[in-house]
């Protein structure tokens, strides 16, 4: 309870300079309930006030630990905050949702500037001309990008008119890498999709477990090797990372549909992403 009220403190100094008293109420004389409409007001109208009183009580704990002198009207307003913890909570979360809406316009605004780029590649399943392309950004390392892969397959298996451009990335392990270089090297012999298939269904990626599916899916293993180590290859890779790091790729599986960013995970969300771009045009 007192930790309650001790943050009650710091969200005070925030609230009183916002003039909460013009919420048109005699503050000393009004009621809890009155004085937490007037707060609740305050925060509707900017909830950044409870992101910044918990910033500034985390950074000067301390110093509201301290025991403080507080006013007649700064106690009731205290104990009022201590009492309805659900005006800061609500508030804190209506902030967040601004913060989230502003960021997924800025991303969104990103990758339309790169769309071309981003579309771009020469690693894809499906369609070679397609009147759709999603892409996918992905890490052969990554646990939800190997549960992705079966729904990229029936995407493409369900829409003739789409293609998905592969833009694979080494964020989580060296081994990354290898199976990023082994899809290339497949990609140039025709065989992209059985590789990247047969490697998303890999426990443990290695450089022999690899080559053990090179074989398997009939490559040529000369040329596989030359061209896995080529530097072609690697300036492919490069060229990913780049890109990933223009467009400020923080987590992978990260999906983009004709330039747009897509948040969801699930085949059925992701067929209606292209269903509604369906019936835009």
């Amino acid at each position: 309870m007192k930790n309650l009220k001790v943050l009650s403190t710091a969200i005070l100094s925030i609230i009183m300079s916002c003039n909460i008293a013009t919420a048109s109420i005699d503050l000393n004389n009004a009621t809890e309930e009155e004085i937490a409409k007037a707060i609740a007001n305050v925060l509707k109208q900017n909830p950044k006030i409870a992101y910044d009183s918990l910033k500034a009580y985390n950074e000067n704990a301390a110093l509201y630990q301290k025991e403080k002198t507080m006013t007649p009207l700064e106690e009731k307003l205290a104990e009022v905050l201590k009492d309805n913890p659900g005006l800061v909570v609500g508030a804190l979360h209506i902030y967040e949702q601004e913060l989230r809406q502003k960021e997924l316009m800025q991303t969104a605004d990103l990758y339309k500037e790169y769309v071309a780029e981003i579309n771009g590649g020469e690693l894809y399943i499906g369609n070679p001309n397609p009147k759709y392309t999603l892409v996918e950004f992905f890490d052969f390392s990554c646990g939800y990008c190997k549960k992705m892969a079966p729904k990229l397959n029936k995407l493409v298996e369900k829409n003739k008119d789409l293609k998905i451009v592969l833009k694979p990335l080494s964020f989580l392990s060296e081994n990354s890498s290898y199976a990023a270089k082994a899809l290339i090297a497949a990609s140039k012999q025709g065989k992209l999709k059985e590789m990247y298939f047969k490697i998303m269904e890999q426990n443990r990626i290695t450089k022999e477990g690899l080559d053990k599916i090179a074989k398997e899916i009939g490559l040529d293993t000369s040329k596989y090797q030359k061209d896995y180590s080529s530097i072609e290859t690697q300036n492919l890779l490069n060229e990913n990372r780049v890109l990933a790091e223009k467009i400020k790729i923080k987590s992978v599986p990260t999906l983009v549909l004709e330039g747009m960013p897509l948040y969801a995970v699930e085949e059925v969300q992701l067929q209606r992403a292209i269903d509604i771009l369906r019936e835009q045009n």
